[in-house]
């Protein structure tokens, strides 16, 4: 069980995991607040140009006329794709922690190519900023709050990828520090090892999903109801969005107790949440929106939820064969005399000298 104590044992056990946890915080605080000041001026920017009319009536080839209104429709998707990043950043810092207090190499790593994600999409943000400066360059209105934000977004885009690769580098020496960690936990069968990584591979996919699913999918209907109100797809992603959590310590639970019909259970809402991000996407795709990252935000959930699905499987095929006892909480109780004389074996079988 996690306590207060594991957690900072863990995370002040070497000077890499202090590190790595730090710099993880920093660009956690940093990001968050250069994120907010440009939400603040992509709002503010967006509320002295002309609303936009009701949804579909703007034309695919913007003439000369529309360009405020169209820019003001996007600054206000701008607008939550910022919060959204802003969601992504807390998400990071948790994760981080998380991957830190349970040594999980493949999170580690996978948490380092997230952030370089995360970076392309940073620079993503100034890319379009211009596109609209130079749109509305021509025009009689303000444009002091647009390009403040321009510039904070090539800041945020530096700083996004200064962390990124010094979190890299950190991410590499942390899983050389828990390279033998899941040898001292399971011994030397490698069956077991080869099940064990699928498993943890598995745990890992759903703590993405929290961000690609979750987070993703509440910041996507919030702002279609204010945008909307409350229509039967709506409904639909609402009722999605309330189970996903749930859904996801289900399949946690399923997985560690080797529950067949659970897993079925929970590979089944996952198929239904692919049908979700179907409705996003004919939602988002349209020829009058340019919702760029949340477009890319869809299609990654769409890959992560297929490789959950498929991990799920795999973890299933391999119930009844020997992994429960290394993955259940509360192992460590139930079974430890089993456990400790396996390891014992192990490591008079692979004993590696010290010398």
């Amino acid at each position: 069980m996690v306590t207060v104590q594991k957690i900072i044992a863990r995370v002040t056990e070497t000077r890499w995991s202090k590190l790595y946890v730090s710099v993880a915080m920093a660009q956690c605080i940093c990001v968050v607040i250069i994120q907010s000041i440009i939400c603040y001026m992509n709002d503010s920017e967006a509320k002295l140009l002309p609303a936009p009319p009701s949804e579909g009536v703007l034309s695919p080839s913007i003439p000369e006329t529309e360009i405020p209104q169209m820019a003001a429709d996007r600054l206000d998707r701008i607008k939550w794709e910022n919060i959204c990043f802003i969601g992504f950043q807390a998400w990071f810092a948790m994760m981080t922690i998380d991957a830190t207090v349970y040594q999980n190499t493949a999170e580690i790593l996978a948490l380092a190519n997230i952030n370089i994600i995360c970076a392309i999409l940073g620079a993503l943000e100034v890319v379009d900023g211009n596109i609209w400066i130079s749109k509305l360059a021509n025009t009689k209105f303000d444009l002091s709050y647009l390009l403040t934000a321009s510039q904070l977004e090539v800041c945020l885009a530096v700083v996004i990828l200064f962390y990124a690769c010094i979190l890299a580098y950190l991410s590499y020496q942390m899983s050389r520090q828990f390279g033998w960690n899941i040898y001292k936990k399971i011994g030397a069968d490698i069956q077991i090892q080869k099940m064990y990584r699928i498993f943890q591979f598995f745990v890992l996919a759903l703590k993405i999903d929290i961000f690609t699913q979750f987070l993703v999918s509440v910041f996507y209907v919030i702002q279609y109801v204010i945008k909307l109100g409350v229509q039967w797809e709506i409904g639909i992603q609402l009722a999605i969005t309330i189970l996903m959590l749930p859904m996801l310590y289900f399949a946690r639970i399923a997985g560690s107790s080797e529950c067949h019909g659970r897993m079925v259970i929970f590979i089944t809402f996952e198929a239904i949440v692919i049908v979700h991000y179907t409705l996003i996407l004919l939602q988002t795709v349209d020829t009058t929106n340019s919702w760029y990252v949340w477009i890319c935000l869809v299609g990654v959930g769409i890959a992560i939820d297929i490789g959950t699905i498929v991990l799920g499987i795999l973890c299933m095929r391999n119930f009844g064969r020997g992994l429960k006892p290394y993955v259940q909480r509360g192992a460590e109780n139930k079974n430890r005399h089993v456990l400790q004389l396996h390891k014992t074996q192990s490591r008079l079988s692979w004993r590696i000298d010290d010398e």
